[in-house]
């Protein structure tokens, strides 16, 4: 029997699917507090540090702006799938407070301390590391693709979560400038590992992000149902069907093997 190479064990060359590709947040971590609460938060803490750098404004009314600023944000990236950098947002909240463009030392340092106030909350799923000890020593080729905005902040989580180790792809949407569902970014992914959409499968918890935009680019897709109550999944769930369902991660060795 022929073989390829993983990780660290091999996986038989007649296997359909030679790699697994992850979505981070809900899906390999997940977040225990209040999220608004925390994200409030975040926002006085990257006012307190601006104001620390001597930009004037009345903290309450940047907080205000700048939620409103995200809000526009997010709405238009879930259109156009462009991920624009988190910067762009902040200096023009600046730029109303009469303030130009701040050195990119000072938006650099600032951004962390907002999403250094969040990524205190972000924990492993219980069976994280273990599923994917398993996944390496069975030989599947590991990925992460993520949406986000900051890639200092994916990185970081990245990091103090050790995932870093398993993955030999890492996709950021903030770097690739745009965003899952858009079948480019899987097309990146599978580039990288030099793979045909048919060789790969998509793990997430978003209907819309994981699930469609990984079949529309021709892989499986397994939906963790960390969030099936989320309003967007909901909205999402009579119109998907994905080609697998689990619970929990440690479900996902067993439903790689129907794709074989």
């Amino acid at each position: 029997m022929n073989f390829i190479e993983g990780n660290l064990g091999i996986l038989p060359a007649s296997y359909t699917t030679q790699a697994v590709f992850f979505d981070l947040g809900f899906t390999l971590i997940h977040f225990q507090g209040d999220y608004p609460s925390v994200l409030l938060d975040s926002y006085y803490s990257l006012a307190r540090a601006l104001k620390r750098e001597g930009y004037l404004f009345e903290v309450d009314e940047f907080v205000r702006r700048f939620k409103n600023a995200l809000a526009d944000y997010y709405q238009s990236r879930d259109i156009d799938l462009i991920e624009r950098p988190v910067e762009t947002y902040l200096t023009r909240v600046l730029n109303t407070f009469g303030h130009i463009e701040p050195p990119e030392s000072v938006t650099r340092n600032a951004l962390a301390e907002m999403y250094q106030t969040t990524e205190a909350y972000w924990q492993l799923m219980p069976d994280t590391l273990a599923t994917l000890r398993q996944l390496q020593r069975t030989g599947y080729r590991l990925g992460l693709i993520s949406n986000a905005a900051n890639a200092d902040n994916v990185n970081r989580l990245i990091d103090r979560c050790g995932l870093r180790g398993f993955f030999e792809v890492l996709l950021i949407s903030a770097v690739e400038k745009i965003r899952k569902p858009d079948r480019r970014i899987y097309a990146r992914a599978l580039n990288l590992l030099h793979l045909t959409p048919d060789r790969a499968v998509m793990v997430g918890d978003t209907l819309t992000a994981d699930i469609i935009g990984a079949q529309n680019a021709g892989l499986r897709a397994v939906w963790v149902t960390s969030r099936a109550s989320h309003p967007e999944n909901l909205r999402a769930r009579p119109h998907v069907n994905p080609d697998a369902v689990i619970d929990q991660l440690s479900e996902l060795p067993y439903a790689l093997q129907q794709f074989h």
